[in-house]
């Protein structure tokens, strides 16, 4: 059996973020803006930034639809973490994620995480 390489998939966990930059969802909004332009990749409609939760669960999702696949983020304000999840059919550079949200949020801690996702033929 084998498999041909459909897409990356990044996986970016974030501890001790900058609290008042993750619960702003304007400066989400402009984060994904130029994550998307730093990873030469092209949005598809607007991101989606909503509030909900309870508890230790509170906090924003993001979701950026981009031609390739999607951006996707959950920022948790209880315990100022992140979670980003970064899916493409077109490869991108993990660094310049990193870059990005390092940036954006300011974590104190990152953990990162590339898997090839594909198709057994």
């Amino acid at each position: 059996m084998t498999s041909e390489v459909f897409g990356w998939d990044l996986a970016v966990d974030c501890a001790n973020c900058d609290l008042a930059k993750i619960t702003d969802a304007e400066h989400i909004k402009r984060f994904v803006k130029e994550l998307v332009e730093d990873i030469e990749m092209v949005a598809f409609g607007a991101p989606i930034v909503v509030k909900f939760g309870e508890a230790h669960l509170a906090g924003y999702s993001l979701v950026q639809l981009i031609q390739t696949s999607c951006i996707t983020a959950h920022f948790a304000d209880a315990n100022s973490s992140a979670y980003f999840n970064v899916f493409s059919c077109k490869a991108f550079d993990e660094g310049k994620v990193r870059d990005c949200i390092v940036k954006w949020f300011h974590p104190q801690y990152i953990s990162m995480s590339k898997l090839e996702r594909s198709v057994p033929r």
